[in-house]
């Protein structure tokens, strides 16, 4: 019993050429969006160990220059003091939730203006590839709609760098033979002339 589950792909690849541009063409900007993407993350990530280095630094020297000052030899005990109110900051930096909303409002900033970037940037390219195939598809659903109309006058003419070259030609091709067939049937001087023609067709 033959196999009617419906068509199979087996290639993925049908037009070499103009997938592979396709895929290029994508393929470039999702590379440079990533490296955008990875940079901006770097770019955060080293803003953040410097600002929060920077306030540590600065709140312990404070610390140690308050608790130190005009202290010619310091005791155990003050250094004792000093290293627990050290650890205390830190302790208490590490859950300082002001200093957490700013921060995440700082990333937040930051990858919004990113992802704001990639998505008008996937909308202009979305665009600008899409008309490629919109404009060809519009000419050729206005020729079929004359040929139904018994018009073959008109062919597909598409503009340098459309996609579908090969099938406008094609198409026309297809078009003038049409044509030049209806045209031999109906210029033909007799019966036998016509029933010859239609015998070469495939109705």
């Amino acid at each position: 019993m033959a196999d009617k589950s419906g068509f199979v792909r087996k290639h993925f690849f049908i037009n070499r050429k103009m997938q592979g541009r396709y895929m290029l063409t994508f393929l470039v900007p999702m590379l440079v969006m990533l490296v955008f993407l990875l940079f901006t993350l770097y770019v955060a990530s080293q803003s953040v160990i410097a600002t929060t280095t920077t306030i540590i630094k600065e709140e312990i020297e404070n610390k140690t220059a308050s608790q130190l000052q005009d202290q010619q030899q310091p005791t155990v005990a003050q250094y004792s003091q000093l290293i627990q109110d050290i650890q205390n900051y830190i302790r208490d930096f590490s859950g300082d939730q002001k200093y957490k909303k700013a921060l995440l409002g700082s990333l937040l900033w930051v990858f919004g203006i990113g992802i704001f970037l990639i998505i008008v940037q996937i909308a202009l390219l979305t665009i600008f590839f899409s008309h490629k195939l919109a404009g060809p598809l519009y000419r050729f659903e206005k020729v079929c709609h004359g040929l139904i109309d018994g018009n073959y006058s008109e062919g597909v003419y598409l503009r340098k760098g459309d996609e579908m070259q090969n099938l406008a030609r094609l198409f026309n091709e297809m078009i003038k033979l049409t044509g030049d067939r209806i045209k031999a049937l109906r210029d033909a001087p007799d019966q036998t002339k016509k029933e010859e023609i239609l015998s070469n067709l495939k109705l």
